[in-house]
């Protein structure tokens, strides 16, 4: 996309629709990922070569791949994988081959130093409390976990108790993000969520008696909610003491009921854009600071940081001034593993089965359970990288140069002008700085960074399959498209 009338008459195209993802926070979609023969000996060979020349420590996800039934499934809205949780005999089988997984990988990672670790699903506080230790004795007996290092796991109001969190710091999991989303009874009627006002705030008063940092997710844009709604609930959450708040839009995509069904239910992008501004505008009030599109934080007694989306927004340097490749291994049902080299060799990644029988199928015949990959080029490294950095609202030109040796702003530069114009961005000689709008639109500007590379690969993969049609094994091995949606936008997974 070289032409600013190209590059202007996209944005008016798309700056009034719906858009499906919070932020893109990586590149490609998996929608291309076409390798069905990942090779895990030489992603790791290329991995030690990196190190060579980069400090290689991994941000680890431990997916669990359960959840509580709701109506509509998935909560209306959800867009990634899940199985219905029925009982404990679920989760202890489920822990059997997560550790049956880790042996496989012992080779490969055993040993090597961990830079974070999230927790996430599904629903990971389905566990019981004597299940925690378990998960993380595995974390460390095939890890190197510094003292200190930061341990979230994620959960829903209504499967937290006070023994539960209590277990889980005990275990070392010392930081709690809740998926609260909204807080008015007949808005979570409407996503068949079964939870209510008063398990959060128990949830939050226990963590507060342990001393345990905890940060919630709200969601805004649901059917027929208003700016008060919204706000009533943003200050609710503000009045318990909380540092750490994910603040985003309804996700709208797939074939989820919300995308199905209930559209017309749904305020218009610009509605949703307005929302956005009205709740930035609150937080920045209430002393929090905005790290992200979506993330807002404020200094307090607990810490506040969310490390394990942090490292991925600083992914050319470390706190040194020295080259850094945060890798990120998804352990489990579908997990999502980026395993990043160098620009001469760029890296790949992958991602494990997305149905729980076709994981421990794959694990019983002592096969990596991986659905399909990706090998990196150099402009898919160079995009991917650059969708982390954006997240945190601003890429440093001097690292960019320094690690791929072009300027960012030359490689894009009719983009970058035409979104400095709208006051979407400014430009220095050091950062290109999202600002104003354009953190509110950060998918869009994404999306025309990267428009003329998925445009390419798109010719290319229709050109494949018309040359040749997919086999029955490999489709049943496809990806879905909504699903796709879903990965895309997944926590540095």
């Amino acid at each position: 996309m070289r032409d600013v009338r190209q590059v202007r008459a996209y944005i008016e195209k798309h700056r009034h629709r719906r858009q499906s993802n919070k932020v893109l926070h990586g590149h490609p979609s998996p929608v291309f990922w076409h390798n069905q023969d990942v090779s895990i000996p030489e992603i790791m060979a290329n991995r030690h070569r990196a190190s060579q020349s980069m400090r290689k420590r991994i941000n680890l996800y431990v997916g669990t791949p359960y959840c509580l039934p709701t109506e509509p499934d998935r909560c209306g809205f959800c867009l990634f994988p899940s199985e219905v949780y029925r009982d404990r005999h679920q989760l202890d089988t489920y822990l059997n081959y997560l550790k049956r997984e880790g042996e496989m990988f012992r080779p490969h990672l055993g040993g090597t130093e961990l830079a974070s670790v999230y927790f996430g699903g599904g629903t990971s506080n389905l566990y019981k409390a004597d299940q925690y230790p378990q998960l993380m004795d595995m974390v460390r007996d095939l890890f190197d976990v510094p003292p200190q290092i930061e341990v979230t796991l994620e959960g829903i109001p209504q499967t937290f108790n006070h023994e539960k969190l209590a277990a889980m710091k005990a275990c070392g999991i010392n930081r709690i993000s809740m998926g609260v989303q909204q807080l008015d009874d007949e808005l979570i009627k409407a996503s068949g969520r079964k939870q209510t006002s008063a398990q959060v705030f128990d949830t939050l008063n226990s963590c507060r008696q342990l001393e345990l940092p905890v940060s919630i997710d709200l969601i805004f844009g649901w059917p027929n909610q208003t700016i008060s709604q919204m706000l009533h609930d943003l200050r609710a959450i503000v009045d318990t003491g909380i540092n750490h708040i994910t603040h985003y839009e309804l996700n709208i995509a797939g074939r989820t009921d919300f995308s199905r069904n209930r559209r017309d239910t749904l305020p218009s992008t610009d509605q949703n854009l307005e929302m956005y501004q009205v709740g930035k505008t609150f937080l920045e009030s209430e002393g929090f600071r905005q790290v992200t599109p979506y993330d807002f934080e404020r200094t307090g007694p607990l810490p506040s940081t969310y490390l394990y989306e942090q490292l991925f927004r600083k992914p050319f340097q470390d706190n040194d001034g020295q080259p850094i490749g945060y890798d990120a291994w998804g352990w489990g049902f579908a997990g999502i593993s980026f395993f990043f080299g160098t620009p001469d060799s760029p890296g790949s990644a992958y991602m494990n089965h997305v149905h729980v029988d076709q994981y421990f199928r794959d694990i019983d015949a002592n096969r990596f359970p991986i659905l399909r990959g990706y090998e990196y080029s150099a402009i898919d490294l160079r995009l991917h990288l650059l969708f982390q950095e954006l997240q945190g609202l601003s890429v440093d030109r001097r690292q960019y140069a320094s690690l791929f040796g072009r300027d960012v702003v030359d490689e894009h530069d009719q983009i970058w002008t035409t979104l400095h114009e709208l006051e979407w961005v400014s430009i220095d000689d050091n950062f290109v700085t999202i600002e104003g709008t354009g953190v509110f639109y950060l998918p869009l500007i994404q999306n025309m960074l990267a428009h003329d590379r998925s445009e390419a690969m798109r010719k290319h993969r229709i050109t494949a399959s018309q040359q040749s049609p997919p086999s029955t094994a490999a489709s049943s091995r496809g990806l879905p498209e909504d699903l796709a949606s879903a990965v895309a936008a997944a926590r540095a997974s």
